[in-house]
């Protein structure tokens, strides 16, 4: 099985990298999602790739690609997993309204996704989602946080390749 992770040199992308191998496009690598002909290189790069798993949060790069991507693959038995984020499944409440943006960009990857997925398609679709993990820009962002206040990396990772 040949893989390819987006965001691939960070937090979540990382572990993904490391556990699973494979291809590797991060925006520290030159491969921003949210460049059009960047999007098509990826697309390209990944022809001999069976699982993708679209996991950098990109604004609506990360939607993008997964169409582009599915429009690739749509007739071939592969699989495309997109990281969503629990912020798409609640009512943001409004002392959070500085993250609208990233909930609309999580929001739209969900939907789409769960349009791909009931599609009769040979591209397996799937959309993971979780709360807070427990990389170092969260941990840095909210020092108070304990344990008990998100998963672990490799708990994501787990959850991402169920």
């Amino acid at each position: 099985m040949k893989y390819a992770v987006t965001g691939h040199t960070y937090g979540i992308g990382e572990a993904l990298h490391q556990r699973v191998g494979g291809l590797g496009f991060s925006k520290s690598t030159g491969h921003d999602i949210c460049d059009p002909q960047v999007r098509r290189n990826i697309i390209n790069a990944c022809k001999d790739v069976d699982v993708f798993i679209n996991n950098a949060p990109a604004d609506f790069g990360q939607s993008e690609l997964l169409l582009e991507l599915w429009e690739k693959w749509k007739d071939q038995d592969k699989t495309i997993i997109n990281v969503g984020s629990r912020i798409a499944e609640i009512e943001l409440p409004s002392e959070y309204a500085h993250l609208l943006k990233y909930q609309t960009h999580k929001q739209t990857l969900k939907t789409l996704s769960n349009t791909l997925t009931k599609l009769n398609t040979k591209c397996n679709v799937q959309y993971r989602w979780f709360a807070y993990v427990g990389t170092p820009k969260i941990l840095a962002k909210y020092p108070e946080f304990t344990t008990d206040d998100y998963i672990s990396i490799d708990e994501a990772v787990d959850i991402i390749l169920t």
